[in-house]
């Protein structure tokens, strides 16, 4: 048994083999496969290729408390010692559940298309409320709110792109928990040029001067994946 002729299934255990959520025998078998198959180690690779830029893009997780309080009291008796594996899972956490979603969030595709995203964050908790994705041949900005408790009443959110030694250029508004934003250009044309997104607080229906007017809430890396 093998997983070719089978695109679908190739393509979500290349990503969980990325991901590193593909374990124990099921990750031995894939790598098994993986010697008689070239085609699914260049699908494994561009996995990696795609999601390795979006790691930079994500907070560090500390290690909770309880994970300190384990391997204390494992140190204090005999017993075995916490595998360093599950220690580490605990700490990476937060970033594989970050990947993950963007993996969810994107749409279904069975090559690597090219593609832009964008996580934007508080910068006061690292919490990440919005993200953005794009093809790169998209005139379309999909938008979606992570926290729709982000919006403020009676004012307006304005998605901006800041690309290099430029002024901010206006991407829209947005609003409700999903929004679509049309691109004056291409993607590649639009966000080629735009390493980082961010989010104002404006007066209702926008900025009136077409720059930020109000303070920056949010913002983040805009990234390419290919």
């Amino acid at each position: 048994m093998n997983c070719r002729g089978k695109p679908e299934l190739r393509e979500r255990l290349a990503a969980e083999y990325a991901l590193g959520t593909l374990r124990g025998r099921a990750r031995e078998r894939l790598k098994r496969w993986m010697r008689d198959d070239p085609e699914l180690t260049k699908e494994i690779m561009q996995w990696e290729a795609r999601l390795g830029p979006l790691a930079q893009a994500v907070a560090p997780v500390g290690p909770p408390s309880r994970l300190w309080k384990a391997i204390s009291a494992r140190l204090d008796t005999p017993r075995k010692p916490l595998p360093l594996w599950k220690a580490l899972g605990l700490v990476a956490g937060g970033a594989a559940a970050a990947l993950l979603a963007v993996a969810l969030l994107l749409p279904p595709q069975r090559e690597a298309v090219p593609s832009y995203v964008a996580f934007l964050s508080d910068p006061k908790t690292q919490k990440p409320v919005m993200v953005a994705t794009a093809g790169h041949r998209d005139s379309v900005l999909h938008v979606k709110m992570l926290d729709p408790g982000i919006q403020v009443a009676g004012r307006s959110l304005e998605l901006w792109a800041l690309p290099h030694g430029g002024k901010p250029r206006s991407l829209g508004l947005v609003s409700r928990e999903r929004s679509m934003l049309k691109l004056v250009a291409v993607a590649d044309r639009s966000l080629g040029d735009v390493p980082a997104l961010a989010v104002s607080l404006e007066p209702p229906g926008g900025s009136p001067t077409g720059q930020p007017t109000g303070p920056v809430l949010y913002s983040g890396p805009c990234v390419k994946y290919w």
